[in-house]
């Protein structure tokens, strides 16, 4: 089975999870971790070390908000086989996991289709409308 456990500032993945359970209409089961911006890290390290105590027999995908933030950085050392860390998570790639995690893949291919789907779910509209001129669009 394959887990997820999800690591940002403030409430930001409590929010993006809530989304993704809205447009899937299904409840998923990623634990989200709230990154206060003044407390130090035990609390998340404890929280961390259980959630993967607690799942040893799985593979473990932990979703971050940014590279080089506190989240992130904090996730280096629980970097194993059966656990990665996705940094920069976005709805795109979150959706692509609920949507996949069941369907047989092995682990390492899940984590770069998951990573895959994150970058192609971002678009700039103006490429897909032509570019501007004078404030107005080419027709």
């Amino acid at each position: 089975m394959i887990k997820s456990l999800m690591i940002t500032h403030g409430n930001f993945g409590e929010e993006l999870i809530r989304v993704a359970e809205k447009i899937l209409e299904s409840k998923s089961d990623i634990e989200s971790v709230n990154f206060d911006w003044v407390e130090d890290s035990n609390r998340i390290i404890a929280q961390i070390e259980k959630y993967i105590r607690q799942n040893k027999d799985d593979s473990i995908i932990i979703f971050t908000d940014m590279f080089g933030g506190s989240p992130a950085n904090i996730c280096f050392k629980f970097l194993e086989p059966n656990v990665e860390v996705i940094t920069g998570v976005n709805l795109p790639g979150l959706l692509k996991f609920l949507t996949y995690k069941d369907k047989g893949m092995e682990f390492p291919d899940l984590v770069k289709c998951v990573k895959n789907g994150a970058i192609d779910g971002i678009s700039i509209l103006g490429e897909y409308l032509g570019e501007k001129k004078n404030g107005r669009r080419k027709s």
